[in-house]
């Protein structure tokens, strides 16, 4: 429990150290795919400059299916709460991000919910949220971050559920779902220094317990944020590489025939890099680029997950 709480301060202290200048609604009339954006090559461009990526500290951000809603953590400042903003494509334009309504606001002014992650069915989406979960009690301290989710509801989503056991109390961040059912996370279990990517597979019930997978996709090193394609055939995840210039770099790795995961190749993005997501369509990669605690949204062709030999 005590690393738990020690990572759940250490990504506090991360979020809480954005600083920004509030944004106006006014927004330009966008229409198209991806909120009218010109796509980018092999280039990492911000996405939605002045949109989605502002003087905030933006990151984690996921479409959904159809690719109509995109939803993304923002805040604006120390005195703000974190969080999950959504833009819609209504008859054709996009409206102007604002909160989605299962944001946690109620639990107080520091109240934080990020890191949404749409399943591929558009019928549930997780997050990361402090709000109290059931019998929860304890003096105040870190926060207690966990699992939650809502389900489809007509145009919009129910109420949050918490998602219990195996993803709570504190032990797995970032949940990415395979068309399957099987859910890629960030087993945080042994703390920030043990963090691993692990699988949650569905059973009769609900999930088993976090099965953390082995090399050469778990190496040692602090690995997390893991995106999975739907079909399962490519992970991609993030490493932390202390002392080094770029100390968080995306990598990706392809499941080899045999069902195995090949050696994880790193993303030259020329920055550092974590929560990634890949868009419906797969054409482009989505990940929070920049200063730590201060990032925007970036994208790129995923034509950049390919190696050399793929390509030919």
């Amino acid at each position: 429990m005590k690393h738990r709480v020690l990572f759940a301060a250490a990504l506090s202290a991360i979020v809480l150290s954005s600083i920004s200048l509030a944004q106006s609604v006014d927004i330009p009339v966008l229409k198209g795919p991806y909120l009218g954006q010109k796509p980018p090559g092999l280039t990492p461009e911000v996405f939605a400059p002045g949109v989605v990526s502002t003087g905030a500290h933006e990151f984690a951000g996921s479409f959904s299916p159809d690719g109509r809603e995109y939803y993304f953590t923002r805040r604006e400042s120390r005195q703000s709460p974190t969080l999950i903003m959504v833009t819609r494509c209504v008859d054709g334009t996009w409206t102007a991000p604002e909160p989605a309504t299962f944001n946690a606001t109620a639990a107080g002014p520091n109240a934080m919910s990020f890191e949404p992650m749409v399943t591929p069915d558009g019928r549930r989406l997780y997050f990361t949220s402090d709000r109290p979960r059931a019998g929860q009690a304890g003096p105040p301290g870190p926060p207690q971050l966990n699992i939650w989710y809502v389900e489809r509801a007509g145009d919009g989503w129910g109420a949050p559920q918490d998602a219990g056991a195996p993803f709570n109390p504190m032990q797995v961040m970032y949940v990415s779902a395979a068309r399957s059912g099987t859910i890629y996370t960030m087993d945080i279990s042994q703390g920030p220094a043990g963090a691993a990517i692990a699988v949650l597979k569905p059973t009769a019930s609900g999930y088993g317990a976090p099965e953390r997978l082995g090399p050469p996709v778990n190496d040692g090193s602090p690995s997390m944020y893991p995106i999975v394609s739907p079909d399962e055939s490519y992970l991609i995840f993030s490493r932390m590489r202390p002392g080094e210039a770029i100390d968080q770099v995306l990598f990706v790795s392809y499941r080899n025939a045999d069902g195995s995961w090949g050696e994880p190749r790193a993303l030259d993005l020329g920055m550092r890099a974590g929560t990634p997501c890949v868009s419906p369509d797969g054409k482009y990669l989505f990940f929070s680029g920049g200063e730590r605690g201060k990032g925007d949204i970036y994208w790129v062709s995923a034509e950049i997950l390919r190696s050399p030999a793929q390509t030919r």
